[in-house]
């Protein structure tokens, strides 16, 4: 008869068989149909991978890297007739804990299958059982080290290198590793900002586990000194963040308090104070789940970052207005950088930095000559000219007083785009300023000089790039981005104060990452929440979700 779609032999007692023969059946059959785990079980899971049908997609899909694993001289069966399946289990639970979702793997289904092990299988089913392991553990795998989505799926214009397991590899390091945790811990990104935000993680959800965030209902500022019944929230409140060490105590505002209200101030990217203002209730108030969907997220757009992109490291957060220059995963120095129309900049993009030029050239786009240039070149050329504009056509400079830009439409210019190019040198009308960065050529991110932050903390600039990024008061990450064997003698801005145009090459294996964060760490490794105005966070929460982007 079957059972759970299985074959299995049932044995009556025959008149014409002894009760000894039976009895030795049985036993012969244990020992060709069991869970032959010590003897044979390799070979069957050999067997099952050289059998020409296709398998389910769980295992097919890596199967090429599943069977160099189990055909190689070092492999070893990795689940069965070991405690490696529990532990799995075990992490798939807890899943949360690493910023991944745990109703995104099947543990209920895993964990009934490895207790039907013990029922009677036959040889292949019980190497089905195997590989079934094997393939949800690579899955997870990939998750854990290269993320769950890639940013195409929420940017089809964005550019981030391919970041994939080799499952061969992962294979090999788990049988190699004593224990499970043991691999979790080589495997995940080795960050310290991803180190950190996991640890703060774990904070979240038992804070979460207790029962969620004190609500703080606070409707006067409190000031350091004062006594009051909503200090005891407030001191509770603080200590669920870990800015103080209990979180029990009298109404006294104590100084103790006011320090931790002056970090938590911080935290929440608020001007730092010790009073208690209705800016920072309100930051204190926002959902437990909403912390907890921030801190995972920017777990997730770590991982999308392979692991040659995380020695040295230029990352600038588009949602905070800020970069990290970091090196082995230590920040070694912050400042801002603005990104180019925010609203419609989704620049999700990692590529090398080759090279830094000072005073550099501006290609103009041909939409800034016809909307901008053309009435200026029919007034008077000359005075265009004279601020440095060119024009090249076919290779060659031609006057621009030459041509008949009084009969010149902005259409017509358009349909001679592909014969010639304007360019404008260094100059006040030039918005690369003073000196941009050098990227590499097929990706479209555009990182320059900006002189100063922008009034209203918004830059937009219709004609340059819509993945650039201004880089604001930025000579010292200059210092640390140039090559040092070619670095000025005479230092960057005397360098700079001779106004010529002149290349200098970037430190080898020097990377920029720009993407959005609303949670990130500071140079002294403090945790920072921002916000998310362009819903960038909804657009992966809800990929994430398999739901479609808002």
């Amino acid at each position: 008869r079957r059972r759970k779609g299985r074959p299995v032999l049932v044995l009556t007692r025959s008149a014409g068989l002894p009760i000894g023969f039976l009895s030795a059946f049985i036993v012969w059959m244990s020992v060709i149909s069991g869970p032959t785990l010590a003897n044979g079980g390799l070979e069957d899971v050999q067997r099952v991978l050289n059998t020409p049908e296709r398998l389910s997609l769980i295992v097919e899909k890596r199967r090429r890297e599943i069977s160099a694993y189990y055909g190689s001289e070092d492999a070893s069966l990795l689940w069965l007739g070991a405690d490696r399946a529990g532990a799995f289990l075990d992490l798939l639970r807890n899943a949360h804990l690493h910023g991944l979702r745990p109703e995104d793997y099947p543990r209920a289904y895993l964990e009934a299958e490895l207790k039907s092990v013990d029922e009677g299988l036959n040889p292949s089913e019980i190497a089905w059982i195997e590989l079934l392991f094997t393939g949800h553990f690579l899955d997870f795998a990939n998750d854990l080290r290269a993320g769950r989505v890639t940013p195409r799926v929420l940017y089809p214009g964005a550019y981030m290198p391919v970041h994939t397991i080799n499952g061969t590899d992962a294979l090999k390091r788990l049988g190699a590793a004593s224990q499970l945790p043991d691999f979790v811990s080589i495997w995940e990104p080795q960050d310290d900002t991803y180190r950190l935000l996991k640890t703060h993680l774990a904070r979240l959800y038992a804070v979460k586990d207790g029962g969620g965030f004190t609500y703080m209902d606070i409707k006067e500022e409190l000031s350091p000194g004062t006594q009051s019944d909503q200090v005891p929230n407030l001191r509770r409140r603080m200590f669920e963040d870990g800015l103080v060490g209990e979180g029990t105590g009298g109404e006294l505002f104590d100084k103790r308090l006011a320090f931790a209200v002056a970090q938590s101030k911080h935290r929440y990217v608020l001007p730092v104070s010790s009073e208690v203002t209705p800016r920072l209730v309100r930051a204190l108030n926002i959902p437990i789940e909403r912390r907890i969907e921030q801190v995972s997220n920017a777990m997730e757009r770590i991982r999308w970052i392979p692991p040659e992109f995380s020695r040295v490291k230029l990352f600038i957060n588009k949602g905070e207005n800020q970069f990290v220059f970091s090196e082995s995963g230590r920040v070694v120095m912050e400042g801002q950088a603005f990104a180019n129309c925010p609203d419609r900049n989704h620049a999700n993009t990692a590529t090398a930095i080759e090279a830094v030029t000072f005073h550099p050239t501006w290609q103009v786009p041909l939409e800034f000559l016809g909307n901008e240039l053309l009435p200026r070149l029919k007034d008077d050329p000359a005075e265009v000219e004279g601020v440095g504009y060119y024009l090249r056509r076919r290779g060659a400079d031609v006057p621009l007083s030459s041509l008949p830009w009084g009969q010149a439409t902005p259409r017509a210019i358009n349909r001679f785009k592909d014969e010639f190019n304007l360019y404008l040198p260094a100059s006040d009308e030039n918005p690369l300023g003073s000196y941009a960065f050098r990227l590499r050529q097929e990706q479209k991110l555009a990182l320059f000089h900006l002189d100063s932050a922008p009034e209203d903390g918004v830059f937009c600039n219709p004609y340059l790039p819509a993945n650039a990024f201004g880089i604001v008061d930025g000579l010292a990450l200059l210092e640390q981005v140039i090559e040092p064997r070619v670095f000025p003698a005479e230092g960057i801005e005397n360098r700079l104060a001779r106004g010529d145009t002149i290349t200098f090459p970037a430190r080898s294996g020097l990377m920029a990452v720009a993407t959005h964060q609303s949670v990130w760490l500071q140079h002294q490794g403090a945790i920072r929440f921002g916000h998310d105005p362009y819903l960038e966070d909804a657009r992966l929460t809800a990929a994430l979700s398999g739901r479609p982007k808002p």
